[in-house]
C-alpha cells in the first residue's frame, strides 16, 4: 500500500477510513495510523497553497473560512489548507 513509502504500515483489510488526504485513505489500528489501499495517483497541482508551505484541502467541498489575495482557505483536522486555484 502507499503508506509504506512514508514509513507507516498498511491497514488490515477490514479497517475503516478515518481520514483522506491527497495521498490516499487512512485508518487507525491499535492506536496507530495506517494506510488503506494504493493511494491516489497524483497530488493536486492547481493549488496555490503548496507554494506558501501549506497543503491543499483534500476534500472538494471544504468550507471557505477565509479569503485573501492568495486564494480561498479552509481547514482540515485543525490545520489551514488551500482550496483549489488562486483567486
Amino acid at each position: 500500500c502507499f503508506s509504506k513509502s512514508q514509513g507507516i504500515p498498511c491497514c488490515s483489510k477490514n479497517a475503516g477510513v478515518v481520514y483522506e488526504d491527497y495521498t490516499g485513505s487512512w485508518g487507525v489500528e491499535n492506536g496507530q495510523w495506517c494506510g488503506i489501499g494504493n493511494g491516489k495517483k497524483s497530488t493536486p497541482t492547481n493549488c496555490f497553497a503548496k507554494a506558501l508551505g501549506y497543503p491543499c484541502c483534500s476534500s472538494g467541498n471544504t468550507n471557505v473560512i477565509f479569503t485573501d489575495s492568495s486564494g480561498k482557505w479552509g481547514a482540515e483536522n485543525g490545520n489551514w489548507c488551500g482550496i483549489g486555484t488562486s483567486s
